[in-house]
């Protein structure tokens, strides 16, 4: 069973459908119109002092566009030790770190900025980007819910608040939110192709045949409609006809990302192992930061039986995102079998911190345990696994379609 299905699989479709996270989460902030901000139009021909936070958070909003972090860091929190009730300040520390996916300590650095400033919607608006980034769907409702309470009409905050209540199953409230968006975004593929999902999982027979519709109509023979179609296919375990697809939209567009990365998956469920390492490096090529690449060259490499590659390419993908728990959970098994169990169970730590509902991961930990010589915690893990095995194996007989098990890839799948 895999552990944690979402973190192979969310993110890459979360990815797709909104355009790329990291375009959206650029967008607020560097400069939000606050007090210091102000100040700065005061002294654009000062003299730089070493004791004035405007001029001071002038060098570290300059030093923060040219990408030196560290320099940028340092100067914001020079200003705060001089003006503790600097928002801004902590308002690009936040950003700062959302860069480097230092992702608590933008939270903390963001909530702080939210006590000096509760009505700045930015705020809110990076506070839910964040728990988007790390596919903590159901925490971001509240901060973009914030935002459209403080700015009504902020379509980037409509935007993601109807994906997360869409990745998280709730289809009529994404719905809700989506479809008053049509005039803006009737053209976007990635909306359409949601709302159609959605407006069909909620029992929306007409706007799903409209949303349909429109997307075939302004999508037909596009790369990125190929793209949408071998995603379908694929999802239907159709590898011929997924293959065909994005095989078509890699020859349109050889650059889109996430094409090859699909091209991938697509030939690991056909066995072309030699196939999938060459399009998941070339994806990889593309994006070096989309950590999933290294996650399926692991999983690949697990396959052929060659564990220090696997191995070097579960931690690229964990250098990349702390989140994948595969990751984890494919080091724990490499070195279970190495019979490094410390380590081991050091990885399955960090595993179920993340899916502490998965049967696999307790009932390696128990395996682990076992070999360290702690067999009465290696029992509770085999029982904690034998009763998340039997709920799920009962949720899926009382709900034959899946749809009651799914996370929201599959269910967007169907």
């Amino acid at each position: 069973m895999n552990p944690h299905v979402q973190s192979r699989c969310l993110l890459p479709f979360c990815l797709l459908i909104a355009g790329g996270c990291q375009a959206l989460y650029a967008t607020p902030l560097v400069a939000l119109l606050t007090r210091e901000q102000e100040m700065l139009v005061s002294v654009q021909n000062a003299a730089t002092s070493t004791h004035d936070p405007a001029a001071i958070f002038s060098q570290g909003a300059q030093a923060l566009k040219d990408g030196e972090f560290s320099r940028a860091d340092e100067l914001f929190r020079r200003v705060i030790a001089l003006d503790p009730k600097s928002g801004a300040a902590h308002i690009n520390l936040g950003v700062i770190y959302m860069r480097e996916r230092r992702w608590e300590d933008a939270l903390a650095e963001l909530h702080q900025a939210e006590t000096i400033s509760p009505k700045v919607s930015g705020i809110q608006l990076n506070i839910g980007l964040i728990y988007y980034r790390k596919s903590d769907f159901d925490a971001a409702i509240e901060p973009f819910s914030k935002v459209l309470k403080l700015e009504p009409d902020s379509l980037q905050a409509s935007y993601l608040l109807g994906l997360c209540y869409f990745f998280t199953n709730r289809y009529k409230a994404a719905v809700e939110t989506l479809a008053p968006l049509w005039k803006q975004e009737s053209t976007n593929l990635n909306y359409l192709y949601v709302l159609s999902i959605a407006a069909n999982k909620s029992s929306n027979t007409p706007l799903q045949k409209e949303a349909f519709d429109q997307m075939i109509a302004i999508g037909q023979n596009t790369p990125e409609f190929h793209l949408y179609a071998g995603k379908a296919w694929l999802a239907g375990h159709d590898t011929d006809q997924a293959l065909e697809q994005f095989q078509m939209a890699a020859e349109a567009k050889p650059d889109l990302p996430l094409v090859h990365y699909f091209l991938g998956r697509t030939y690991l469920e056909r066995y072309a192992y030699s196939e999938a390492e060459a399009s998941l490096k070339k994806d990889a090529s593309i994006e070096p930061e989309f950590a999933y690449n290294y996650e399926e060259l692991g999983l690949l490499y697990v396959k052929l039986g060659q564990p220090e590659k696997a191995e070097m390419s579960f931690r690229r993908a964990i250098e990349l995102n702390h989140e994948l728990v595969n990751s984890y959970f494919g080091l724990a098994r490499l070195y279970r079998d190495s019979a490094h169990y410390t380590d081991a169970l050091e990885m399955l730590d960090h595993a179920e911190a993340l899916a502490p509902q998965s049967a696999s991961i307790h009932y390696t930990r128990g395996q682990v345990l076992t070999h360290l010589g702690e067999r009465a915690q290696a029992r509770q893990e085999f029982d904690m696994a034998s009763k998340l095995l039997k709920s799920f194996n009962d949720r899926l007989q009382q709900d034959p379609s899946g749809d009651q098990s799914a996370d929201a890839q599959n269910a967007a799948q169907q």
